[in-house]
């Protein structure tokens, strides 16, 4: 397991709320200092997968004024009941951040230019501009939960190892009437099935959301308890990772003897890995869809090879 390094135990480094230990069996319990603890050192490899999204007709003609005053841009969407943004970076190689921000309706938005330029744009840009971002920031709200539909649809197919990840089509009624197909390639770690493994996908999740430090992985088609991952702190400041297999009972298992299953910290390890690396990729489907939705191109960040 390249990159991990084991560190010894400290018991009283433990929370008691936390996971039962088994001595220092090192196949049941190790721990990674922090900055050992690096997702692509131990990652599966690289894969390009292509991605297909529905996006309203004239998406792509609305920004066609607005792209000869792009290069390379970035455009990032954080909704909220309260308070939304829609903040535009329009050139890679200037310091320029086109805003539009609200409370409560996007109707009410206010746009805004941060520049170290004096006049990044002309008065007719600035036109051109701010009706596209009004008009954006609207299509996106509107399509706020189709994107979640698409991001979560794009991961599940990916996990489960297809490379092309296409909204249904035959007998299955658009999610945006009057559509067409926008796409993408995006470049991600995340695994496929392991025929190898009892285990299909596992989860990481929080059995106290009061308590991030405290992590368990899950098998997502049984419910099995496979694990957990606890961090390490002194005095707020953690140091490091420990992963412990859980024992049969705490599985559900029958506990006629101190059986883990073949489940290994090693497993463990991967398995947050892979949660980690679907978060990303569930991100950068997201970043692509929300570009794609304004009329631009997928942005190249969503392509990185890391």
């Amino acid at each position: 397991m390249a990159g991990s390094v084991p560190v010894p135990v400290d018991p009283a480094s433990r929370d008691a709320s936390g996971p039962r230990r088994r001595g220092d069996d090192t196949a049941t319990v190790l721990t990674v200092r922090r900055e050992h603890d690096v997702v692509p050192g131990r990652a599966t490899p690289w894969r390009n997968v292509l991605v297909e999204f529905e996006v309203p007709s004239g998406a792509r003609a609305s920004a066609d004024r607005l792209r000869p005053l792009l290069d390379d841009p970035e455009l990032h969407w954080t909704p909220g009941l309260r308070r939304g943004v829609l903040a535009l970076l329009p050139r890679s190689t200037a310091m320029v951040r086109v805003v539009l921000s609200w409370e409560w309706s996007v109707e009410a938005a206010d746009f805004s230019v941060h520049s170290l330029e004096p006049d990044p744009f002309t008065p007719d840009e600035l036109v051109v501009l701010e009706r596209w971002m009004r008009a954006s920031a609207r299509r996106l709200a509107s399509a706020d939960d189709a994107v979640e539909a698409a991001v979560t649809r794009v991961v599940d197919d990916v996990v489960s190892g297809l490379d092309r990840s296409a909204p249904p089509r035959s007998g299955v009624p658009r999610a945006v009437e009057g559509s067409s197909i926008g796409t993408a390639v995006l470049g991600t770690r995340v695994a496929g099935p392991d025929e190898t493994s009892p285990h299909g996908r596992v989860d990481v999740r929080l059995p106290d959301p009061g308590d991030p430090g405290h992590e368990v992985l899950v098998d997502v088609s049984t419910g099995r308890l496979l694990g957990h991952r606890t961090t390490l702190a002194d005095e707020g400041d953690p140091w490091a990772f420990r992963y412990v297999v859980a024992e049969a009972d705490e599985a559900g298992e029958a506990v006629d003897d101190d059986t883990t299953s073949g489940v290994s910290t090693a497993d463990l390890v991967h398995w947050h890995d892979q949660h980690i690396q679907r978060q990303m990729l569930a991100d950068d489907a997201r970043q692509a869809l929300v570009h794609l939705l304004a009329g631009l191109d997928a942005p190249a960040s969503v392509g990185y090879r890391g």
